[in-house]
């Protein structure tokens, strides 16, 4: 990365609690991954209508002041930043913001929902990482994240790194690599989950030690890619690969190897409605507190 290009972050925030928590992570951890920029923008959720009224006309006035915490957080860290208020529907905002000012980044408060049936389709963090062309980082919510240590000056930046050898995982791969010039040193857990087999017609005829070496050679073969790039960049990494849930394995370790980061392809379906509900990169983000 070359260090005289600022990599342009969007800091997406709503005066929520969430939202500072967003704020503190750009200002403690991505700050010392890349030098950067940061847009900072504030989307009111109402309908666009030719005349707003004075309610909303009201709203629109207090969005400084709503945004008030999240600005002193940047300030105090010394990162400058451009504020953008807008109307309408934050995701449709962001990413049309996303475009116009070359962002490279989007961070994102979550509220962390640990219950998958309690999601709501159309929330904004859910929409934003499936839209947005670049990639997303979600902070989960505060009050499920204690152990984040925002402010631990961690001389290690440890990245848990699942891949499967798809397209998405490569991408996710190839944003690791570019950390390679971060300010902190990054150390790399690169991971492959494989799913059970429990069929119990498998399992009469096939010895458990014939699905283990199967597993451990598919493993092996998703790794492949991933291991090759990571090398390429001179990224320090260790492997592994389990067997289990992917989602709840991938939060799991993350948590037992002291990550302070998921970084993990999604297939950014542009159709909401083909987006399965159930999938890994959706369960992380509500399993995880990292």
């Amino acid at each position: 990365m070359a260090q005289n290009i600022p990599y342009k972050f969007l800091l997406a925030i709503d005066g929520s609690d969430h939202a500072n928590r967003a704020a503190e992570y750009l200002a403690q951890r991505a700050a010392s991954l890349r030098p950067c920029e940061v847009h900072l923008v504030h989307v009111l959720a109402l309908r666009i209508s030719t005349l707003l009224t004075p309610h909303q006309q009201d709203m629109v006035l207090r969005a400084g002041s709503d945004t008030a915490a999240a600005r002193r957080i940047l300030d105090a860290a010394g990162i400058a930043y451009r504020f953008h208020s807008e109307v309408g529907d934050p995701a449709d905002h962001i990413v049309a913001l996303i475009q116009s000012r070359a962002c490279d980044e989007v961070i994102v408060g979550s509220r962390g929902m640990s219950a998958l049936d309690s999601l709501m389709l159309g929330s904004v963090a859910y929409k934003i990482v499936h839209l947005a062309p670049v990639p997303v980082t979600v902070v989960p919510n505060p009050a499920g994240a204690s152990g984040l240590g925002l402010g631990d000056g961690d001389a290690i930046h440890r990245i848990l790194l699942p891949v499967d050898g798809s397209e998405a995982a490569a991408a996710a791969v190839d944003y690791v690599c570019a950390l390679r010039d971060a300010r902190v040193a990054v150390e790399v857990q690169l991971l492959n989950v494989q799913i059970p087999i429990v069929s119990g017609n498998v399992r009469r005829f096939v010895s458990q030690e014939a699905i283990d070496a199967y597993c451990r050679a598919e493993g092996e073969n998703a790794l492949m890619a991933a291991k090759k790039a990571l090398q390429a960049a001179g990224m320090a990494f260790n492997e592994h690969i389990l067997i289990g849930h992917a989602g709840q394995t991938i939060a799991n370790q993350a948590s037992q190897r002291g990550c302070t980061r998921i970084v993990m392809g999604t297939r950014g379906l542009g159709a909401l409605a083909n987006v399965v509900i159930g999938s890994t990169a959706l369960q992380v983000m509500h399993l995880s507190e990292i």
